[in-house]
This record gives structure tokens, C-alpha cells and sequence, in this order.
């Protein structure tokens, strides 16, 4: 009897290896959430915090805080080739750091910008209005953890997901990024409840808390 493609797929048992790729992936895409919940701030919290505490005039003009969505864009516009470069010089060296290491400097520089934050919540204040750099140098650490993170994240599961399994584990991967963006949308609704220099000290854990698990489980 003929046997069909689709038949013979459905016979191949997933071995062991696989099966700890695939746990392997489901731990990452776990911390993965912390991740996302902390970065997409962007357009939840701190954009509040760009229409209310932030001065947005530019040689004299008014410019309109929504403006502050553009910048990781451009960020990313700039920096991707620059760390493109540098990630090539660091491999000719042999000291590029393996992807899940890489995850978690993301992790760190996405929590560590937090530290910026606070110390703009305390000089500002949650009334007053202070410099565009506070947000500008935040955004430039978010953006520089997204590119230590993402890309990494998706080019890890195409390597060690099992080759008949890549699109459904990318597409574990990218629910991870869903469930992230729900939980920011919880962990939002603490900035008016909570001081705001309490709120980034709670983002600024759970970023650098999430790089540390990184750090924990590459070796395993």
C-alpha cells in the first residue's frame, strides 16, 4: 500500500532530543511575556508619561507628544546595522555571546533603562514637565534590548525547533508576544495607583529579574 506524505508525517514520533527543544523553547517563550510586558510600556505608560510630564518644543514649536512613537523606529533604523557589525567583529573574535546570553543583556538593558525613569520621577515629578532626553535615552536602552531579544528570540527557534515543527513553534513564539502585551496592559494599570518612581522600580526588576533568568538557564 501506498503510504502519503501526510500519513508518513503523522507516523514520525517526536524523539527525545526534540523534546527537549521543545521544552527548552517553551522556558524561553515564558520569559519571553516578562519581556514584552516591560517593553511595550512604550505605548502604554510611558506614553502618558510623554503627554503629561515631558516639554515637547522644538526650536521654539510645539510638536505633538504622540511624536514619541516614532522613536524606536528610528532607533531600530539606525542601530540594526551598527550592532549587525559589531555581533560579526565579536564572532571573527570568538567572543560573541551565545543567543540565549544575548536575551538576556536584552532583558537587562530593557530594565536598566528604567533607572533613567526613576531618577525622572523623582527630579521632575509627577506634576511637573521635564526634558525630551529623559524619554530619548530610555528609548534608546528599550531599543537596544529589542535588538539584543527579537531577532535573537526568532532565529533561535529556527535553529533548534524541530525542522516539520518551525511554524508552529514561531508560532508559540510570537504568542508569547501576545500574552506579553496583555500582561503590560495589566501591569499598566498600576501607574496611577502606584508612585511613579514605585512603578519604574517595579519594571526596572522585572526586566533585569527576566535578563538574570537568561543568564541562569544558558548553560542548560
Amino acid at each position: 500500500k501506498k503510504v502519503s506524505a501526510n500519513e508518513e508525517a503523522v507516523e514520525q514520533k517526536i524523539t527525545p532530543t526534540e523534546w527537549k527543544a521543545i521544552g527548552a523553547l517553551v522556558f524561553l517563550c515564558v520569559i519571553n511575556i516578562i519581556f514584552w510586558a516591560v517593553y511595550e510600556q512604550q505605548g502604554n505608560t510611558l506614553q502618558l508619561w510623554a503627554d503629561q510630564n515631558t516639554r515637547w518644543i522644538f526650536f521654539g514649536y510645539q510638536v505633538p507628544s504622540s511624536w514619541y512613537q516614532s522613536f524606536n523606529p528610528l532607533f531600530i533604523f539606525l542601530f540594526a546595522p551598527l550592532m549587525d557589525i559589531f555581533w560579526g567583529w565579536q564572532s571573527k573574535k570568538g567572543k560573541e555571546p551565545s543567543s540565549v546570553t544575548k536575551m538576556g543583556i536584552g532583558c537587562v538593558l530593557l530594565g536598566g533603562a528604567f533607572i533613567i525613569m526613576i531618577a525622572a520621577s523623582k527630579l521632575v515629578g509627577a506634576k511637573d514637565q521635564g526634558s525630551l532626553l529623559w524619554l530619548v535615552t530610555t528609548t534608546w536602552l528599550f531599543t537596544m534590548g529589542e535588538l539584543y531579544l527579537s531577532p535573537i528570540g526568532l532565529s533561535l527557534v529556527t535553529k533548534i525547533a524541530p525542522a516539520r515543527m518551525v511554524s508552529m513553534l514561531m508560532g508559540m513564539w510570537f504568542l508569547s508576544s501576545f500574552f506579553g502585551n496583555y500582561l503590560a496592559g495589566f501591569i499598566g494599570g498600576f501607574y496611577d495607583t502606584m508612585s511613579k518612581d514605585a512603578f519604574f522600580t517595579l519594571l526596572l526588576a522585572l526586566g533585569v529579574g527576566s535578563g538574570l533568568i537568561f543568564f541562569a538557564a544558558n548553560k542548560p
